[in-house]
């Protein structure tokens, strides 16, 4: 049996990339919306709380992006894969200390918060640990209920990403094919997708301790 798939959601596989490595694509593609929200540069202090597989996939793209990067969790062992991937990582007791010791008392520029909770305290900890006037993106689906002092003494800025990026949930896009102009729109949902895909195969984003 074949399924049709729409030509903005394919994207090409090099020879050398194998199926195993390229399944991780489509929630890299999350990730990569997500991190791109927050509209980093090289050089900055990216914090991602929540280090399940969106979180681990965020911190891999904050790092072949230039960025350095501080990994936030509940659970010892998805912080230990995190180390595994060459960042620090820590346990949400220790991240406010961490964080003042990682981005030399300044807090960091972009905090992702990836984790999957209804809980508000992810987005308590942004706060926390952001800068003056940082970024905050919501990745993950998680209680938001926004600590108004907190955010406002900063001048935090806090966006929600929505999936893989922009053509999501638009039919003509998603069913019909039907692209936007790259002038107007440089990262589409398929554009993120084959991002991804592009730095899996350059080795760039190692998806292998996963």
């Amino acid at each position: 049996e074949y399924v049709t798939v729409p030509q903005n959601l394919l994207a090409k596989l090099p020879p050398h990339l194998d199926f195993e490595s390229a399944a991780f694509t489509t929630i890299g593609a999350i990730a990569m919306h997500g991190f791109r929200l927050g509209m980093p540069q090289v050089g900055e202090r990216v914090a991602v709380i929540g280090l399940g597989l969106l979180g681990l996939l965020s911190i891999g793209i904050a790092r072949s992006a230039g960025c350095s990067v501080l990994g936030v969790d509940l659970d010892e062992q998805r912080v230990e894969l995190a180390r595994q991937m060459g960042v620090k990582a820590v346990l949400r007791p220790e991240a406010e200390e961490a964080c003042q010791s990682f981005s030399q008392g300044d807090g960091c520029d972009l905090v992702l918060i990836c984790a999957d909770t209804s809980s508000g305290d992810p987005v308590y900890l942004a706060g926390k640990i952001a800068r003056d006037r940082g970024r905050v993106v919501a990745v993950g689906a998680v209680g938001l209920d926004i600590p108004r002092k907190l955010y406002y003494e900063k001048e935090l800025s806090f966006l929600i990403s929505r999936s893989y990026g922009p053509g999501r949930y638009d039919p003509d896009y998603e069913e019909n094919g039907k692209d936007y102009p790259l002038g107007y729109v440089r990262w589409t949902e398929g554009r993120n997708l084959q991002a991804v895909v592009d730095l899996l195969a350059d080795g760039r984003l190692d998806v292998h301790p996963l």
